[in-house]
């Protein structure tokens, strides 16, 4: 069974990709104990986000740099792939899955670990994943909500 947590990730697009860079980092680091996570796909809502988080990694947290590229530079060597809906990730396996995107991905299980990102904005963005919540729990999944 795939491990799925939602994590509250702030009230807005910035907060939540500032959430993500930290994420990625205590992944990559395995901060989390996760040890079966090679490599990291982090899903955006658009590819404008998915550009704005690809520049943010290179420079927050500070001092840290964890290799990543945008899914269309397919470049196999990094651990984070950043895409966004429309865009393919590469075939690996042992992948985790970070969803700023509200909606579930069509190809869930293909991760081993998915962790879906809250946007507290009370309003569509936490609507809509009030929706991929009932959907994981529909397939089974059993997600649990972690609240920083």
């Amino acid at each position: 069974m795939i491990l799925t947590k939602f994590l509250s990730a702030g009230s807005n697009e910035e907060e939540a990709i500032k959430f993500a860079c930290n994420l990625s980092t205590r992944l990559f680091f395995n901060e989390d104990n996760l040890n079966a996570t090679e490599n990291l796909d982090i899903r955006c809502k658009s590819s404008e986000e998915a550009d704005k988080l690809n520049e943010m990694m290179w420079i927050f947290p500070k001092d840290v740099l964890i290799p990543h590229s945008l899914t269309h530079e397919k470049d196999e060597k990094v651990f984070a792939e950043i895409g966004y809906p429309g865009s393919a990730f590469s075939k690996k396996d042992s992948k985790t899955l970070i969803n700023l995107n509200p909606d579930l991905p069509n190809q869930i299980s293909d991760y081993l670990f998915y962790f879906q990102l809250v946007i507290e904005d009370n309003s569509s963005l936490r609507e809509r994943a009030a929706v991929t919540w009932t959907e994981c729990v529909s397939m089974g999944l059993e997600p649990t909500f972690i609240k920083n």
